[in-house]
């Protein structure tokens, strides 16, 4: 059954992504994800980049981001 997308702000878009990411990485990783001024570090930068992806096509099957 197809169910018509809820559209969202692109703001709300990429606040939820990014909060969604954010969560995924952390509780995934096994050390600390940021270095000691409280930045991610580059691993985790890219491990987050990949989960961003992986969670915005879960996001496009239920919602469409306006423009």
């Amino acid at each position: 059954m197809m169910r018509d997308k809820i559209k969202i702000p692109t703001e709300i878009w990429v606040e939820l992504y990014s909060e969604l990411s954010e969560h995924i990485l952390e509780f995934s990783a096994i050390d600390s994800v940021c270095d000691e001024d409280g930045e991610r570090t580059p691993e985790a930068e890219d491990k987050f980049c990949d989960i961003v992806g992986d969670v915005e096509i879960i996001m496009d099957r239920f919602f469409i981001k306006e423009r």
